[in-house]
């Protein structure tokens, strides 16, 4: 009987492990504006645009 139980949870781990995982969003930083309105971001980020039109600091992949 404990074999049958061992088994069972043996099982559900191995396909609670490969199950789909979730895409992850992306993080994005908060551009900073001057007071023309025109954005900037700090060092190792550039200004991009998301697909909903908010204009964001992207990080820069190197």
């Amino acid at each position: 009987m404990k074999l049958k139980f061992a088994a069972v949870g043996a099982i559900a781990l191995i396909l609670g492990a490969c199950s789909q995982q979730e895409e992850p969003t992306p993080v994005y930083i908060t551009p900073e504006y001057d007071k023309f309105g025109t954005p900037s971001c700090p060092a190792g980020t550039e200004l991009a645009t998301t697909e909903a039109g908010q204009t964001v600091c992207n990080p820069v992949s190197s």
